[in-house]
C-alpha cells in the first residue's frame, strides 16, 4: 500500500523514477481499454473543471451593467452610439488591451487607462448609419490584459424617413 509520503517521494523523486511512472501509465493506456476509458474521462472531466473556472473568474472580476443594446429604428445619416459600462469586481487593476469591431462600419473607443478595483470603465460603440438602410447586428469583442473577453453587440433599423413626431408643425 502506498502511503502519504512515500506517494510524495516517488513524485520529488529523480529523473528515472518519473520516466517509470510515465512508462507504466504508457503501457496500461496500450493494453487496458478500461484504463482508456478511465483516463479519457478524467481528462476530460478536468479540461471541463478547468474551462468552468476560467469562465466564474471572468464572469466574478468583470460585471458589466449590459453587453447588448438595440437602438431600434434610427434615421439614417449621424451615428448611432451607446456607452457600455462594466465595473472591475476583482483585487487587481484591468486594462482593456482591446476592442475589435465585426466590421469597419462600427468604431469602438474605451478605456485607456487601468481601471482600478471598484471602479468603472466604459466602451463606446458607435455605428455609422449614412448608408446602411435597413437591419444592423454588429459586435465588439473586448479583450482584458487579465485574459477575460466579452462579447458587446449592438442591433437597430436604419430608416431613410425621419423618425415619426420630428416633422415640421404647423404654427
Amino acid at each position: 500500500m502506498i502511503q502519504r509520503g512515500n506517494l510524495a517521494n516517488i513524485f520529488s523523486a529523480g529523473k528515472g523514477a518519473r520516466i517509470f511512472l510515465v512508462q507504466l501509465l504508457i503501457f496500461f493506456l496500450q493494453n487496458n481499454k478500461t484504463m482508456k476509458k478511465i483516463f479519457t474521462l478524467g481528462f476530460a472531466a478536468m479540461a471541463a473543471t478547468a474551462m468552468l473556472v476560467a469562465g466564474i473568474k471572468q464572469n466574478e472580476t468583470i460585471k458589466w451593467n449590459k453587453t447588448t443594446h438595440d437602438f431600434g429604428t434610427v434615421k439614417m445619416g449621424p451615428p448611432a452610439e451607446v456607452t457600455f459600462t462594466f465595473t472591475n469586481n476583482g483585487k487587481a487593476p484591468v486594462v482593456i488591451t482591446a476592442a475589435a469591431p465585426s466590421c469597419g462600419c462600427t468604431t469602438p473607443t474605451y478605456t485607456k487607462t487601468p481601471v482600478m478595483p471598484g471602479k468603472t470603465g466604459e466602451v463606446k460603440a458607435s455605428y455609422g448609419t449614412e448608408g446602411r438602410p435597413g437591419f444592423f447586428q454588429k459586435s465588439v469583442k473586448v479583450s482584458f490584459d487579465n485574459g477575460a473577453s466579452t462579447d458587446l453587440t449592438i442591433t437597430g433599423t436604419v430608416s431613410t424617413e425621419s423618425p415619426a413626431g420630428n416633422g415640421t408643425q404647423l404654427k
